[in-house]
């Protein structure tokens, strides 16, 4: 194992830290992982520790203390590097009671495990190659996920789709790359192992497989963090009543009298697994009152700031003005009072009455749909910034690439081009280590993970 230079981390030191979250239940789980993990815990047991991939019962004590006994407990045990750290690891579970967890705990501090900082275990999964970076991200993801489907795209992160998929461009870049390195190496003997051709043919597919990496970037990432949806109208069309249904709650108040909404409301649901955070916004009108006003003025930021706009007006009214007044592309034209309409003239928008309830599963389906529309089967999809930016430097260097063997440039200049491709992806996966981007992933864990 190679040392690493992560602040704060020693591969020689043995971590441990509870598994399980902190309070009363059923069973604490505590994770002692590290070199001296076997040692550590067997000084505490009553009886040897059970083979790699078992587990048994056995009595915690404390060697320090006059009455030692702590619990009975369950041990298991998974020897390097055959586990989630890659280290030797053993996982201790006591009764869910946190003097008992506290006291465990204390015995393992005093016979040399330290306290793990957050994420640690995943940190050194990572090291130890048990995971390259984006699936270490999308265990945090997991942890974090809000939704079913969040939860489902994090999943397919960590089954090593994405980082497989980067790792098979970087060797077709690697695969020209080292055909202009040893045409540079032998230009004497002029050997030419691809020619302009077979060269130009490689570079067109890894800009398209780049490309399919980035196209559900936007709803993978709405996915992960969840999707923002400004509610926008006149007043009186029946914004403030679709909102309470969408949140399932009585939220906002209700009232016939224009400018009722002020403020900006705000509430949270799930729609076929996706968590959505829903603003009920101000009538957008022309007002001499102050305070209705500044709601509108809210209203506008609100809805430039969501991910989605749902946009609700009445049969009568057909409110242009609001749709056009944001940049935003993804807007669901809703017409609400759908029992006065005498006819449906607008193709494109979905029909609802928020009275008898008619055509909400159909605009929550649209919502759905809308999130879902553009993700990829398979293997999941890129859902972090740090991704995006990190495909779209490699595309960048493979367009440039792309033209100098168009114009003939030298093969010096070309195999630049690559390494700077190829340096972007080992950003990517996390081949390469820049400073500081790894103890700010992982500062997003929890301690424990």
């Amino acid at each position: 194992m190679i040392p690493h230079q992560i602040a704060g981390y020693s591969e020689s030191t043995t971590i441990v830290a509870e598994a399980t979250p902190q309070g009363r239940g059923g069973i604490s789980i505590l994770r002692i992982s590290g070199k001296d993990a076997f040692n550590i815990v067997s000084n505490l047991l009553d009886r040897d520790l059970p083979k790699p991939n078992r587990t048994t019962y056995a009595k915690l004590r404390n060697n320090n203390t006059v009455d030692s006994f702590i619990d009975d407990v369950m041990v298991s045990v998974y020897e390097s590097p055959r586990s989630y750290t890659g280290e030797d690891v053993v996982e201790v579970s006591t009764h869910g009671n946190p003097i008992l967890e506290n006291e465990a705990l204390e015995a393992l501090y005093k016979e040399g495990a330290h306290p793990a900082k957050p994420g640690e275990f995943t940190l050194r999964a990572f090291l130890n190659n048990r995971m390259d970076l984006i699936q270490a991200e999308a265990v945090s993801d997991l942890i974090a996920s809000k939704s079913k489907e969040a939860a489902r795209q994090a999943r397919k992160q960590l089954d090593g789709g994405v980082g497989k998929t980067a790792n098979q461009i970087s060797d077709m870049m690697m695969n020209i790359l080292s055909s202009c390195e040893l045409e540079l190496d032998f230009t004497e003997e002029d050997i030419i192992l691809l020619n302009r051709e077979e060269k130009l043919l490689i570079v067109e597919r890894i800009i398209n497989d780049l490309r399919r990496m980035i196209s559900g970037y936007s709803k993978a990432r709405n996915l992960r963090k969840g999707v923002s949806v400004a509610i926008v109208g006149s007043p009186n069309v029946g914004k403030s009543s679709l909102f309470n249904i969408l949140a399932n709650e009585e939220i906002a108040i209700v009232h016939h009298t224009p400018g009722t909404t002020r403020d900006v409301l705000e509430a949270v649901c799930e729609i076929n697994g996706v968590h959505f955070t829903l603003y009920d916004t101000a009538g957008m009108r022309i007002t001499p009152d102050e305070i209705e006003d500044e709601g509108v003025t809210r209203a506008i930021r609100k809805a430039e700031s969501a991910d989605m706009i749902i946009s609700v007006s009445a049969p009568d009214i057909k409110d242009q003005i609001i749709v056009n007044m944001t940049r935003k592309t993804d807007i669901i034209e809703v017409i609400n009072k759908s029992d006065l309409a005498t006819e449906r003239k607008e193709e494109n928008a979905t029909y609802i009455c928020s009275t008898d309830g008619s055509g909400i599963e159909e605009l929550k389906d649209e919502l759905f749909r809308r999130v879902v529309k553009d993700e990829k089967q398979g293997q999941g999809t890129i859902s972090r910034e740090r991704h995006y930016n990190a495909v779209q430097c490699a595309i960048k260097a493979m367009k440039e690439c792309r033209e100098d063997i168009d114009q003939g440039q030298p093969e010096e200049i070309v195999a630049e081009q690559l390494r700077e491709a190829v340096s972007a992806m080992d950003e990517l996966t996390g081949k390469k280590r820049l400073d500081g981007l790894i103890e700010e992933i992982f500062s997003e864990f929890c301690i424990g993970k």
